[in-house]
């Protein structure tokens, strides 16, 4: 089971977005942008959908959002703070976990491949969760990517033969602030259709 996909892709996909964003601006407007080393609080949230409504969940208004490519089904980001959503489909025979002790046996899984693939990598805390009916495996973990220390939240929802990954980025100092207006929100928001 992958774990972390290519960040890197994701960031610069972001900082990209953020960019043109930012030279669009230019013209008339006095307005200036929002600047980009700072968390932007949600001012509402907007109902986004992906993947033939198969992803729905509710997107913070002040936010960039930006749709990827394979498996990267889109990112979010402010600042230092990013939400990346992936989708790995799988054929018919691989089973995906569904009751406690296949859940038990992916997070252990994946424990051990984020802690093989980065040696920082310290969890925090780790559990087999169930959102909305959803068999669902949760880490919460220190890990360095890009070469900075990141609190990542990665939760890893299965349904109809599908692998969903919501990574949710952010500076340690930063990560409960904008857990309690934006990731749990979102992550609670999360619906997986058939």
């Amino acid at each position: 089971m992958p774990l972390r996909r290519p960040v890197a892709v994701a960031l610069g996909t972001l900082a990209l977005a953020l960019s043109l964003a930012v030279l669009a601006g230019c013209g008339d407007t006095r307005t200036p942008p929002p600047p980009l080393s700072r968390i932007q609080p949600p001012d509402g949230v907007k109902a986004v959908s992906y993947l033939g409504n198969k992803l729905r969940f509710n997107a913070p208004t002040s936010w960039s959002i930006q749709a990827g490519t394979a498996p990267l089904v889109v990112t979010l980001g402010s600042g230092p703070a990013l939400i990346a959503i992936w989708r790995y489909p799988r054929s018919p025979s691989q089973v995906l976990p569904g009751d406690i002790p296949e859940l038990d046996q992916a997070r252990r899984a994946l424990i051990a491949a984020a802690g093989a693939r980065d040696p920082t990598f310290r969890v925090i805390s780790s559990a087999v969760v169930g959102g909305g009916g959803v068999p669902a495996v949760e880490l919460d973990a220190l890990e360095t990517i890009n070469g900075q220390v990141r609190r990542v939240r990665s939760t890893h929802l299965y349904k109809h033969g599908d692998e969903f990954v919501v990574d949710e980025y952010a500076p340690q100092d930063a990560f409960h602030a904008v857990d309690r207006t934006v990731f749990s929100p979102l992550l609670h928001s999360v619906r997986l259709g058939g």
